[in-house]
C-alpha cells in the first residue's frame, strides 16, 4: 500500500489544495511509522530491504513538480549554463534573450519558476550536476526524467553507503532514511540536490584519512553554503584545522567567482533575500519575528535568531558539550540547531538531518514527527495565515515529544 500512496502523492499531489496537504502529511508519515514495526518480515536479509527501498524510489520516477517548483529554476540554469553563459550575471527574465535553442521549452520553464527576476544562488557543482541531468534527459526527451534518474542512482548508492557505514545497525534504523517519505518525494520525485549532500556527508563520515576528510568537506561546501557549519564538528587539531581553513578559503573563492561574482546583484535580487524577507516554517525564529513586529523591525528576526544560534554554539564549545559526542552526532547536533533557528526550513532541508539520525536506535517517533511537520508546512503555500497554525502545531507536537523524552530520561536515571 505504501508504494501506491507514494505514487499518488508524487504524481497527483498538490500544494495548492489544503485538504490534499492535510491528508498526505498525515497518511505518509503514519505508514512510514507503522511499517517500521513490520520490518521483521525481511528477517536478516538486508537485500530484501534494499530491494523494497529501491521499489519505493522507482514508483516516483516520471512525476512532475507538483510539490516544489525549484526544478524549473534548476533546469533553466542548466540550459543557460550549457550555452556557455553564466547564470550568475543574468536573471532568467534577462537570460532568455540570449538563448535561441528550444524557446518554447524555456518560456515554459520561465513561466513556472518562482524566481524569474532573481539571480541564481546555486553553486557551480549543482549547476554541473543538473547540466549533466539535462544532457542525459535528452536521450529520453525529458529533462525531468534525466535528472530524476541521476538522483535515483545517487540515492541508491547512498543506501549502500549507509549499510557500509553502519553494518550493525537495525533495520528500523536503516528505515529512517530508506523508507522516509521526505527523502523519496523531495529527493527523488522533486529532484532537490540535498540527496547529493547526503552522499557528501556519508563520504565525510566514512573517511579514514585526513586528505579524504578535507576533500569531502570541500565538496559539501560546494553543494550548500550552510555546510561550512560542519567545520565545527571536527575535533581541535592544529594541523587538521589549518588544512580545513585552506579548503574553506578555496571553496569561498569559488563561491566568490561564481555565485557572488556580483555582490550587489546577489544582495538585492539573490541570496540576500533569504536574510531579509524570505521566511517559511521556522520554529524558533517566528518568536523573534512576532516580538519585533510592533517595532517595525521584523526584518531583523533572522539576524537575531542566527546571532543567538552563534551564542549557543560558543556556549556548547566552552562547556565541551559537542566534544563528548561522536563525529556523526556532532554533525547532527550542529545541523539540528541550525534548522531550529533558521527562518527558512523547506521540507527537503531535513534530508541530511534524517541521514544523520541513522545509527541512532528508537528514533522512529521523532523522525515521523519531523516528516509530518515537513509535509504539513506546505499549507503555508495555500494561506499566509497558516504560519500561525504550523508554528503552534510544531511547538505543541515537539514540546509534547520532548516532555515525554525528559520524563523517560528522569525515570531511567
Amino acid at each position: 500500500m505504501y508504494p501506491f500512496i507514494l505514487f499518488a502523492s508524487s504524481h497527483w499531489g498538490s500544494r495548492d489544495e489544503l485538504i490534499i496537504i492535510l491528508v498526505i502529511s498525515t497518511v505518509l508519515p503514519l505508514y512510514f511509522y507503522f511499517l517500521s514495526a513490520s520490518l521483521s518480515l525481511f528477517g536478516n536479509r538486508f537485500y530484501y530491504l534494499l530491494g523494497y527501498s529501491f521499489l519505493l524510489r522507482m514508483v516516483v520516477l516520471g512525476s512532475q513538480a507538483v510539490w516544489s517548483d525549484d526544478i524549473y529554476r534548476y533546469l533553466f540554469d542548466a540550459k543557460f549554463f550549457l550555452e556557455g553563459l553564466s547564470p550568475y550575471l543574468y536573471t532568467p527574465a534577462e537570460a532568455i534573450k540570449f538563448i535561441h535553442s528550444s524557446p518554447l521549452e524555456l518560456e515554459t520553464l520561465l513561466s513556472k519558476m518562482n524566481s524569474p527576476h532573481y539571480f541564481s544562488v546555486y553553486p557551480l557543482l549543482i549547476q554541473c550536476f543538473f547540466s549533466l541531468g539535462t544532457l542525459f534527459g535528452s536521450l529520453f526527451g525529458s529533462s525531468y526524467l534525466g535528472v530524476q534518474i541521476l538522483i535515483f542512482f545517487v540515492d541508491v548508492m547512498n543506501l549502500v553507503l549507509i549499510r557500509k557505514l553502519y553494518p550493525q545497525a537495525s533495520f528500523s534504523s536503516y528505515w529512517l532514511y530508506f523508507g522516509n517519505p521526505i527523502v523519496i518525494i523531495e529527493g527523488i520525485s522533486q529532484m532537490h540536490p540535498e540527496v547529493l549532500l547526503v552522499t557528501g556527508i556519508l563520504l565525510l563520515l566514512m573517511s579514514r584519512f585526513v586528505s579524504h576528510k578535507i576533500i569531502s568537506f570541500f565538496l559539501l561546501t560546494q553543494l550548500k553554503f550552510n555546510a561550512f557549519l560542519f567545520i565545527l564538528g571536527f575535533r581541535w587539531n592544529r594541523s587538521l584545522f589549518a588544512k580545513l581553513v585552506v579548503a574553506s578559503c578555496f571553496s569561498l573563492l569559488l563561491w566568490k567567482v561564481t555565485v557572488f561574482s556580483d555582490l550587489g546583484s546577489q544582495g538585492s535580487s539573490g541570496i540576500g533575500l533569504f536574510f531579509h524577507s524570505f521566511r517559511i516554517a521556522g520554529m524558533i525564529e517566528p518568536l523573534f519575528y512576532f516580538i519585533l513586529l510592533p517595532f517595525k523591525v521584523e526584518y531583523l528576526s533572522g539576524v537575531l535568531s542566527f546571532s543567538i544560534l552563534c551564542c549557543i554554539y560558543i556556549y556548547c564549545f566552552k562547556k565541551e558539550i559537542i566534544s563528548r559526542l561522536n563525529f556523526g552526532n556532532r554533525l547532527l547536533f550542529i545541523y539540528s540547531l541550525f534548522l531550529f533557528f533558521s527562518p527558512v526550513i523547506h521540507p527537503w532541508y531535513w534530508i541530511p538531518w534524517i541521514l544523520l539520525m541513522v545509527g541512532n536506535e528508537k528514533m522512529e517517533t521523532l523522525v515521523t514527527i519531523i516528516s509530518f511537520l515537513s509535509l504539513f508546512s506546505y499549507g503555508l503555500y495555500v494561506s499566509k495565515d497558516f504560519v500561525y497554525i504550523h508554528w503552534l502545531v510544531s511547538l505543541l507536537v515537539l514540546g509534547y515529544y520532548g516532555k515525554k523524552q525528559i520524563n523517560y530520561f528522569c525515570k531511567t536515571t
